[in-house]
């Protein structure tokens, strides 16, 4: 990650004692990228690498009472200037969290196992792709449209975030004059109370209409 985007800006080392809190909640590689380069930016602010714990709660109202999924099991390792989180899971490893959509994605075990070999990849890795994410996530649009956003209203300050007002589940538009700087943990918690979260998978591939297959709707998160 070093190599190929650099250090982090607004980088925060954790300390030893905080690392040592994460043990059982991260894998290695995560806390170790912690103490040596910190937590912070990357792509101007378009990313962020965070300090799972100010999002512990938005994990608790979103998967409270949820049959499949425990927010104890989780840990938002980062999150985008308008309301994506990555989170990692300590036995399903990698999950998307949309704020903005109400949506939660979880790739199939078959992403993080070994093709040629059947073997599962270690902690160390599966969290090092979810981690680097930014580094492929987001194309030309996604620049462009937080580039807008910066001039507009100005750069995001560490543990900021564009807000949407109205938010998007109350009939809001998704346009760069409906943008808010606000702060990221409380107005996550906000989001995640709009409305109630979709689980979805992706759908094998069905050429020629979608090659790659297509996001689907399996199931609501929470109590029923």
């Amino acid at each position: 990650m070093i190599q190929k985007l650099g250090e982090p800006k607004h980088a925060s080392r954790i300390s030893s004692e905080e690392a040592a809190r994460y043990v059982d909640r991260a894998p290695r590689a995560l806390i170790r990228f912690w103490l040596e380069h910190g937590r912070g930016a990357y792509f101007d602010g378009l990313y962020w690498l965070c300090d799972p714990e100010p999002f512990d709660s938005v994990l608790e109202l979103i998967f409270n009472g949820d049959e499949e999924f425990s927010p104890s099991d989780m840990t938002v390792v980062a999150y985008t200037a308008f309301g994506d989180l990555k989170v990692w899971h300590r036995r399903r490893r990698q999950m998307n969290v949309s704020l903005l959509e109400s949506a939660v994605f979880n790739p199939p075990a078959s992403a993080w196992h070994d093709r040629r070999t059947g073997q599962p990849f270690s902690e160390d890795f599966s969290v090092s792709s979810l981690a680097s994410t930014g580094r492929w996530a987001f194309g030309p649009e996604d620049h462009e449209f937080f580039a807008a956003a910066v001039a507009r209203h100005g750069m995001l300050e560490p543990g900021e975030v564009y807000g949407f007002f109205p938010a998007l589940q109350l009939g809001g538009a998704y346009k760069v004059e409906n943008l808010k700087r606000v702060r990221a943990a409380e107005h996550f918690q906000i989001l995640a109370q709009l409305d109630r979260f979709k689980l979805t998978r992706l759908t094998p591939p069905d050429p020629p209409t979608y090659p790659y297959g297509h996001v689907e709707f399996v199931r609501y998160i929470g109590q029923h």
